[in-house]
């Protein structure tokens, strides 16, 4: 997965830089550097010293530079903190990576709205973004058996965010019995989303749904930055996800007895992470 993610990283360099004399896709012909920042709002985190959880609001953040020439990394400010110890930043072939598989800098106080500051050899670079507010509700088309077909619908409430990030998971067997997993993700600015029956071919189950209140740019193709200063960036603020807490949902007449579960129910949480922040950048860089 680390090994994709890099060459894709490597890939996306390459064409902001090249489109920074061209066609630059956050329309600024000017950008020596670019970034992209996500940060994630909690009700709770875990002290590692004391080895346990400290209820207590706060922000955590991670994102990745690109720039030309290759920057150096001096601080990352959320709020009035800052962070410029090199355990925050490590470098990769091609950007700089803020918080990834260093320490992920936090924050519990200044929290919304979330000024952010990135500086580097290159400049300073600043936005500002408001948290959404909680999600209430989760509302399921079906909650028992879904026919072989049919389609699927999420819907949810209590949340201003811009969009939203909605994560399904389906597992289902083959007529060789042959197990396959499926993560059906989606970004929807609306509230809810109707999956067609096409995805639900096969005896299976859809087994975990997730909606994550998000605000920032649209993940789309073109559209433009909310950090600016030298250089241009994406600035994102992750609410607290919804989960679906009731029994999975029999589509068809499901799995057969002794299938293994869904391994996407235990994916570690950068990798979540960096599926968010690889499908973000891929949709805003037209790369998908």
């Amino acid at each position: 997965m680390k090994q994709t993610l890099t060459i894709l990283l490597m890939l996306v360099a390459g064409i902001v830089f090249y489109s920074c004399n061209d066609d630059d896709p956050v329309g600024n012909n000017s950008v020596s550097q670019i970034m992209f920042v996500y940060a994630e709002h909690n009700d709770s985190y875990w002290d590692q010293e004391n080895e346990e959880y400290v209820y207590e609001e706060n922000t955590r953040a991670w994102g990745v530079v690109f720039g030309d020439p290759f920057p150096a990394f001096i601080h990352f400010k959320l709020g009035e903190t800052i962070f410029s110890d090199d355990e925050y930043s490590e470098i990769y072939p091609g950007y700089i990576g803020i918080g990834l598989d260093t320490e992920e800098p936090m924050i519990t106080s200044n929290l919304n709205p979330l000024d952010v500051e990135v500086k580097t050899s290159l400049g300073q670079v600043n936005g500002t973004v408001f948290l959404p507010d909680t999600m209430r509700t989760l509302t399921l088309s079906e909650y028992d058996n879904l026919q072989l077909g049919e389609s699927f619908t999420v819907s949810w409430s209590g949340s201003n965010a811009e969009f939203y990030q909605v994560s399904l998971n389906y597992r289902w067997v083959d007529e060789n019995d042959n197990s396959h997993y499926e993560y059906l993700g989606e970004f929807v600015s609306g509230n809810s989303i109707t999956y067609p029956g096409s995805n639900f071919l096969h005896n299976g189950e859809i087994s975990y749904i997730s909606v994550q209140p998000i605000n920032g740019p649209i993940p789309e193709e073109g559209t433009p930055g909310n950090m600016d200063g030298d250089g241009s960036g994406f600035l994102y603020y992750i609410g607290e996800y919804l989960n679906y807490e009731g029994d999975d949902i029999i589509v068809g007449s499901g799995t057969p007895p002794g299938m293994s579960k869904n391994p996407f129910n235990e994916i570690d949480e950068k990798v979540i992470r960096e599926r968010l922040r690889e499908e973000i950048q891929n949709r805003i860089l037209g790369n998908q």
